[in-house]
């Protein structure tokens, strides 16, 4: 077992996982430890959204060890079935980027006085920050992960053009479920729903104009970082590979 998935970047991803899910453990413990006088603990809305954000991460994993059972109808059905989670989920990852504006709405901002300067306020941004980055970098590992899958399966290009529409989509998500308040599983539980909520956005030029605008801004955020990741990743494979 541990020889086929070498090819997959096995045990190197299991270390990855393991220390983006303790970074995810330690940054709960500083959340649920912030207090405030009018909600108590603001934060604990956080556990659930982590908890959403790592679906996509284990469905990935899945996909990895799925991908290895014989070719068959039961190999296709997992595989098909499994791969619909991960990418219905994959959006409450980099979901956790607009989780920062609970930051402004939990600590008591004056705008008339230098709050920056008060180390409360950084208490409250730097961990739900480290937050935010946790949700691109789990986002960014999970569709490398699938990504590869996908390019070894039917070439580079429709890997590519994989990656590109799963970012397109995620924005789109991330949109609906931030204004819209959507969550993954209206897409199983109320299609019709979406469907009427998706009619009515779209005959609206204030609201399409809305979406263009957060939506672009959060796909070239999405794959601006998931650029560099994969570049980071090819650039120290090639580098492994000359110092052998």
């Amino acid at each position: 077992m541990i020889n086929k998935l070498r090819p997959l970047q096995y045990p190197q991803k299991a270390v990855l996982w393991a220390v983006l899910l303790l970074l995810t453990l330690l940054d709960l413990a500083v959340l649920l430890d912030i207090r405030s006088a009018a909600e108590g603990r603001p934060y604990r809305f956080m556990i659930w959204n982590f908890f959403l954000a790592w679906i996509p991460a284990a469905a990935a994993v899945g996909l990895d060890l799925l991908s290895l059972l014989r070719r068959g109808p039961l190999r296709i059905i997992l595989l098909a079935g499994t791969g619909l989670l991960w990418l219905f989920f994959y959006p409450n990852t980099a979901y956790l980027l607009t989780d920062l504006l609970h930051v402004f709405r939990s600590y008591p901002i004056d705008p008339q006085q230098r709050f920056r300067g008060d180390i409360g306020f950084w208490h409250h941004l730097l961990p739900m920050l480290l937050a935010a980055l946790l949700g691109l970098l789990i986002a960014g590992a999970s569709l490398y992960s699938v990504h590869r899958l996908v390019s070894r399966a039917f070439g580079r290009l429709p890997g590519a053009l994989f990656a590109g529409a799963v970012l397109l989509l995620s924005s789109f998500g991330i949109y609906m479920g931030r204004f819209i308040r959507w969550n993954s599983w209206d897409v199983v539980s109320s299609p019709l729903m979406l469907l009427k909520d998706m009619r009515d956005l779209l005959i609206d030029p204030e609201w399409v104009r809305h979406l263009v605008l957060f939506g672009g801004g959060l796909f070239v955020l999405q794959a601006g970082t998931y650029v560099v990741l994969v570049l980071f990743t090819r650039m120290n494979a090639g580098g492994s590979e000359h110092e052998r």
